[in-house]
């Protein structure tokens, strides 16, 4: 009983860090992951890439919530101006749950020059979700009518819209995520059927020779709730060599809304390439005044690029390498 009500108080009043939303928005896409929250990313870079990620957050707590994601995108033809990609997730939360997937397709229309980056992204996905509710451990004779003691299961089907602009070392992305509105009655007759997020992210990269420094900043803007969520990113990168890589940042995450709650964290993050293999890991720490837990949330990255092609000017973003 105290186990149900504290997954239930999870996730009415901490919606940011659950997933009932499609793909959960974490710090992954500081590990090479754009494609996580960024259709047009598909086949953006002249690297093909897959990249598995693992999350898990408050340690000690029983049921807490987890991560799981597959992703894999690839530009298509020699010329890279269309690209695909797929994601597999699954999401879990104590009781609740979803498991589902992602296909995304890329148009990438080149405006430069051959002498410079200047590169315009359209891109579209659509999502199939599976929700689930497992009550099997309950007594419907000691809990709500609305108990059924089953595993409930829902499906819904949303999609994603979004566009990247890359110009030198200036980068701009801009997805509406879960533009349907969408009937989801497995929780209640309530449940919002509108889901939408606006994700935007902006930075910009300077360096020369072997160290470079990206600042960025991340905004998310939830229509329903009004919520607004803002990253403010900084990633250093040293090259070993112009095949090896390693980078360190650090991001620091804000919302601003009207609720008597408001979160806040800071989110350190290594990384590597060594040729065509990457490694990352992300720490995040709460600094709200009542945080769950004092053990943060562990996140990593591995993945493997592929079907690389040459560049035709040096690529100074590694959102493109």
């Amino acid at each position: 009983m105290k186990k149900f009500f504290l997954i239930l108080i999870i996730s009415i009043f901490f919606r940011p860090l659950t997933a009932q939303e499609g793909i959960p928005i974490y710090h992954d896409y500081l590990s090479d992951n754009l494609f996580l929250v960024h259709p047009s990313m598909a086949g953006a870079s002249y690297c093909g890439k897959v990249r598995m990620t693992g999350r898990m957050q408050w340690f000690g707590i029983e049921d807490a919530p987890a991560l799981e994601t597959l992703s894999f995108h690839t530009h298509l033809g020699e010329n890279a101006r269309t690209g695909i990609g797929a994601i597999i997730f699954n999401d879990q939360n104590g009781y609740h749950s979803q498991k589902g997937l992602q296909l995304a397709f890329a148009y990438h229309l080149d405006m430069g020059d051959g002498a410079e980056v200047n590169k315009l992204s359209f891109g579209i996905a659509g999502t199939y979700v599976q929700n689930q509710l497992d009550e099997t451990s309950f007594n419907p004779n000691n809990f709500d009518p609305i108990i059924a003691g089953i595993l409930q299961s829902e499906d819904y089907f949303n999609m994603d819209f979004g566009l990247s602009y890359h110009v030198e070392n200036f980068f701009f992305n801009f997805t509406l995520k879960n533009a349907l509105l969408m009937n989801r009655p497995l929780y209640s007759d309530y449940e919002p059927q509108n889901l939408r997020n606006y994700v935007g992210s902006i930075g910009y990269f300077f360096g020369r020779n072997d160290f470079h420094v990206e600042p960025s900043f991340f905004v998310q803007y939830k229509e329903f709730s009004e919520q607004l969520i803002m990253d403010q990113n900084l990633k250093l990168y040293f090259d070993i060599s112009p095949l090896n890589q390693i980078y360190f940042g650090a991001s620091y995450r804000r919302e601003f809304s009207d609720s008597d709650y408001t979160f806040h964290n800071i989110t350190p993050i290594i990384g590597a390439r060594i040729g065509k293999f990457v490694a990352a890991y992300t720490y995040t720490y709460e600094l709200s005044d009542n945080p769950i837990s004092n053990s943060g949330f562990h996140q990593i990255t591995l993945g493997y690029n592929f079907n690389c092609i040459r560049p035709v000017t040096r690529i100074k973003c590694p959102q493109l390498n």
